[in-house]
């Protein structure tokens, strides 16, 4: 029993000189590092934008009256000239039914002046030529004023035709801003008329990165809950900056994508700016700015933090270009922070 009592304690003072030694005995840091590697880059500026359509118009009505025909509403989709709206024309239809009796007149009075020429060139010599010559120029000037009535039937024609709206294109009703029986003047937006077989994308972009952008460059687009990205590339960049807010204005057009999106939705824009075939690229966040310049810390071949000053590209993303200040094969910490030079560590990837 006494033999029991004695190994007992033995093992109990040997576990509390283990736990001893664990917890006294300083141990190296386990840190996590990257190794840099040279691979291709690429440098993307991420913006959001807006889905917009390839044309879009308001509707408005060259003359003002009352609404008395609004057959479409939001949603429904047009044909290039289907009539879409009617403004009361009872004016206009007056005076059409007015100028056609004026001309049926002057026609009754053009073929009388023609039969009185007709009679009197059959007298022969038994008429003047004065007389005839009279009949002649009467039937002349029946012909010009029955043109001059004829071309005013035309003009209030057309009067009248302006008062029924035509769509310019095929597309979807997005809004409709009036009622029927509402009157409306020339500055009344009647419909916004859109195609939206083409949408295109639009984004505000500050004016420090939209120097670099050019038509022409790639971008991805990442809808709403949609996993594939779209291909676009970058149609027009507005030349003027928005002294309002410091962006201008990066129009992009999807690739022969057939895209069924909502005008103005938000979507994600990634644009390529660059590719560089071999580079070192980095965290962000593994980079330590400061007045004097950019660090990074490295673990070296004995375990022993070091810091580096070195240079990259400066852009707005989470993976920055290192142009100069490490080679492949260098391992970096990730946190920067979660060692300082000089200490001994464990370096995990």
């Amino acid at each position: 029993m006494t033999t029991r009592k004695a190994a007992l304690a033995t093992l109990a003072v040997i576990a509390m000189v283990a736990a001893a030694y664990w917890f006294l005995v300083p141990r190296e840091k386990e840190v996590l590092t990257l190794t840099a590697k040279v691979a291709r880059a690429e440098r993307i500026l991420a913006v959001n934008g807006r889905i917009r359509p390839r044309l879009q118009v308001d509707i408005r009505s060259s003359v003002g009256g009352e609404l008395i025909a609004l057959p479409f509403d939001v949603g429904d989709r047009v044909e290039n000239g289907q009539v879409i709206a009617r403004i009361d024309d009872a004016p206009e239809l007056a005076a059409v039914a007015e100028a056609e009796a004026s001309v049926r007149t002057q026609e009754a009075t053009l073929a009388q002046a023609r039969r009185d020429l007709r009679r009197f060139e059959a007298l022969g010599q038994f008429a003047t030529k004065r007389d005839v010559e009279a009949r002649r120029l009467a039937v002349v000037e029946g012909e010009r004023e029955l043109n001059r009535r004829r071309a005013g039937v035309t003009q209030v024609s057309e009067q009248r035709e302006r008062r029924v709206l035509r769509a310019p294109f095929a597309g979807v009703i997005l809004e409709r801003l009036v009622d029927p029986g509402q009157t409306v003047g020339l500055e009344s937006i009647i419909y916004r008329l859109a195609n939206l077989s083409s949408p295109e994308v639009t984004a505000e972009i500050d004016e420090i990165y939209a120097a670099e952008i050019r038509p022409g460059m790639e971008a991805r687009v990442n809808m709403p809950s949609q996993s594939e990205q779209l291909k676009a590339v970058v149609a027009h960049v507005e030349p003027r900056v928005d002294p309002a807010t410091g962006a201008r204005d990066v129009r992009l057009e999807l690739i022969d994508e057939a895209v069924n999106a909502p005008s103005g939705l938000t979507v994600t824009v990634n644009l390529l700016i660059e590719t560089r075939s071999r580079a070192i690229s980095v965290p962000r966040s593994a980079i330590i700015q400061s007045g004097s310049g950019a660090t990074v810390r490295l673990v070296d071949q004995d375990g022993a933090v070091t810091e580096r000053r070195i240079q990259f590209v400066d852009w707005p993303a989470e993976e920055v270009i290192v142009t100069s200040g490490l080679k492949a094969g260098e391992r970096i910490l990730v946190d920067p922070d979660s060692a300082a030079p000089g200490e001994k560590v464990t370096a995990t990837e």
